[in-house]
């Protein structure tokens, strides 16, 4: 009897310890990441009723999206359902994200877009945002992807500010390069893009020798490096080896020009000698 009432003691405390290792196992489980937390966006200027926070991540292949759902691949610009902006009460105009969970991605390239009836600038958003606001500068850009519309400049309170862009129609907007941008890949990709292609509002060319040397200058990269990355491009659509080389200018172009000289002047003296 003693022996059968020892045995059901037992298994009472064994049940017990496993409940308690479960229970601590799940504490853990539901520790919050020291990556994650909130960001918050002054619309005081705008008088908003809503904002919303877009947000994206270009480090990976395709774009990810974060949402008040977490990262998955679902675009959700221009949805109708708000994007988990919430008003913060007893501040005026101040909206306050979802949480953002920047595990994993502390040297990806990440972007938010403040939207409501307007919108801001690309802004550079990493984990050193968590807990800091947003606010406009006053400063009006052109819009990174259509030059007939704007956005409005947006800075964080810790001094992380907007995404640095060659837009649609050559012009450099914005002051912040991620650590982690291929900065000679971006002017590849803007010559690549838009050569031979004239400004919706001017009508003139968008890639010219100013525009490509004002990016090389811009991103903090050389003409040499922007070729290395535009030759990688090779088989792409809009690839022109000859016309890119031309506003590029590597430092080949040069030897090429000379070489070509040199054999034009070699004709020239023979020519003259015949």
């Amino acid at each position: 009897m003693n022996k059968k009432f020892i045995s059901v003691i037992m298994a009472a405390i064994l049940a017990v310890s496993t409940a308690a290792v479960s229970a601590s196992a799940a504490e853990v489980e539901e520790e919050p990441s020291k990556n994650a937390g909130t960001i918050k966006f002054d619309a005081s200027k705008w008088n908003a009723e809503y904002v919303n926070f877009y947000i994206w991540d270009e480090t990976t292949d395709p774009d990810q999206f974060c949402s008040i759902d977490g990262w998955t691949d679902v675009n959700k610009w221009g949805s109708k359902k708000k994007l988990g902006g919430t008003k913060v009460e007893g501040e005026d105009n101040i909206f306050e994200s979802f949480e953002i969970d920047f595990s994993g991605r502390e040297d990806h390239d990440i972007f938010v877009i403040f939207q409501s009836d307007v919108q801001s600038f690309n802004t550079v958003l990493n984990e050193s945002c968590i807990g800091h606001t947003a606010h406009l500068t006053g400063n009006i850009l052109e819009n990174p992807v259509d030059s007939e519309k704007t956005a409005e400049e947006a800075e964080f309170d810790n001094g992380v500010g907007s995404q640095l862009v060659i837009t649609s129609s050559g012009k450099l907007q914005g002051t912040t390069v991620t650590p982690s941008t291929d900065r000679p890949g971006k002017v590849a990709e803007f010559v690549l893009t838009y050569l031979g292609q004239k400004e919706k509002l001017t009508q003139e060319d968008i890639v010219t020798e100013q525009s490509v040397a004002d990016a090389i200058n811009a991103f903090g990269t050389t003409a040499d490096e922007v070729w290395d990355s535009y030759l990688k491009l090779n088989g792409r659509e809009g690839y022109n080896e000859a016309e890119a080389k031309k506003f590029i200018k590597p430092t080949s172009a040069s030897d090429d020009t000379s070489s070509t000289s040199d054999d034009t002047s070699s004709t020239s003296s023979d020519t003259s000698s015949t």
